[in-house]
């Protein structure tokens, strides 16, 4: 009978799960901005509360906060989609020097014994479609930015808040260990951003220096997405490299695009690698098989935003199931160490 009652209970708890995730999937539209207004709160959250503590008023300290997060978001978002339609109006230049490095790559193959035809050279392997997408990519992503109306008003009122939502917070908690670990969480969740940012930024900064000095063109472009795509656990530095390597590869020698590269692979070790972790031991405490299958799963259900705050929603949801006697297996599974 206990049994029977456990496996009840756990095929419910699976089939609310479900509903959970299709209901999420479903109204991606609707919670993405949401999303988006939340963490974009929190990651500006200590500066609301510095100003706050110099005696600033809270319609001030909006009025400021607010004004920095819009012109961060019009600045970016104008050179994403200025900058894709740079990309997209290069194509046909790219895809000539393309053409012509393909008896070059047809003689380097022969050596190996291999005649491939130009069509089946094309077909196995067309740069022209990966720079096309990472092109098509940052206009997607600098609209989301410059035409994300909804989010920006929902953070300005959370702004504008969040004195008084702390406060509601805190009276609809009994105990002081649940103050605590909503502190906690709060406390990790900016400890992420800050020190994700952080890296990124010196990813980002590294990276153009390095294409710069090998005149490689857009090279503030690629340095800026090595600091956007490094957001995105494990894969998010690999998928920065691809674009540049490619334009390296039509533009500049072979050594070249060698050297870069490498410097891509020198970066993204030592600060991702070696950096990070360090930096972020204390402040995650999700092991990396689960990062990047969070990365996986959110990307699925909220499409490229799930990719970037996948850590974050991860590290939601592992709270949630720390102080839950039901699922707290899955906080076990998730973390890092064993306790």
């Amino acid at each position: 009978m206990k049994i029977d009652t456990y496996n009840n209970s756990l095929l419910a708890s699976l089939a609310y799960v479900i509903i959970i995730i299709a209901g999420l999937k479903a109204g991606s539209s609707i919670i993405v901005p949401l999303l988006m207004a939340f963490f974009w709160f929190l990651l500006f959250l200590p500066l609301v509360n510095k100003l706050r503590s110099l005696g600033m008023p809270d319609l001030i300290t909006t009025v400021v906060v607010f004004g920095i997060t819009l012109f961060i978001v019009v600045i970016v978002g104008t050179f994403l989609v200025s900058s894709g339609q740079e990309l997209v109006a290069k194509l046909p230049v790219y895809q000539e020097k393309y053409y012509e490095l393909i008896p070059k790559i047809t003689a380097f193959l022969e050596k190996f014994g291999l005649s491939p035809e130009k069509n089946h050279i094309i077909d196995f392997f067309d740069p022209m479609k990966i720079i096309d997408y990472t092109a098509r990519f940052l206009k997607n992503m600098g609209n989301i930015m410059t035409n994300g109306f909804m989010t920006l008003i929902i953070v300005m009122f959370l702004f504008l808040e969040s004195s008084m939502l702390t406060k509601k917070i805190f009276l609809l908690l009994k105990t002081e260990e649940s103050k605590a670990n909503v502190l906690s969480f709060i406390k990790n969740i900016n400890t992420y951003f800050s020190i994700k940012t952080l890296t990124s930024a010196l990813t980002g900064v590294v990276i153009y220096g390095i294409l710069a000095f090998f005149d490689l063109e857009y090279a503030s472009l690629f340095g800026f997405i090595a600091f956007l795509l490094n957001y995105i656990p494990s894969i998010g530095s690999i998928l920065a490299a691809i674009p540049a390597i490619l334009i390296s590869l039509l533009q500049l020698t072979f050594m070249d695009t060698v050297f870069i590269t490498i410097g891509y692979l020198v970066v993204n070790n030592l600060i991702g690698n070696l950096l990070e972790p360090r930096l972020l031991s204390n402040g995650v405490g999700i092991s990396a098989l689960f990062i990047f299958l969070s990365m996986v799963f959110w990307g699925w259900v909220l499409g490229p935003v799930g990719m970037f705050l996948s850590v974050p929603l991860t590290i939601i949801l592992k709270m949630a199931c720390m102080y839950s006697q039901k699922w707290k297996w899955v906080s076990v599974i998730l973390d890092d160490r064993i306790k």
